[in-house]
């Protein structure tokens, strides 16, 4: 399956449609974070896997997990921990 093409396609729609108010749940917002995090592991690994080991590696990830979650949660107020219970 090629995720490039679909985010592609996804992206020109929001540009092109820009400037009008959209109505997205919780679950909408998950959706979104896991896309863009899904991109921003491939580009740190891309990165760091050279020149990081393994144990520091899952410690980075775990750190930018920590973040993107603290992030929504503070301008959004959705804890996307409790999107699913």
């Amino acid at each position: 399956m090629k995720f490039n093409k679909k985010i592609e396609e996804l992206s020109t729609e929001i540009l092109e449609n820009g400037g009008v108010h959209r109505d997205y749940t919780d679950e909408d917002l998950s959706n979104a974070t896991l896309i863009f995090t899904e991109v921003l592991l491939a580009k740190m690994y891309d990165k760091h896997s050279e020149k990081l080991d393994q144990k520091y590696l899952v410690k980075l990830v775990e750190e930018m997990g920590k973040s993107l979650h603290q992030t929504i949660k503070l301008f959004t107020g959705v804890d996307l921990h409790n999107i699913y219970k």
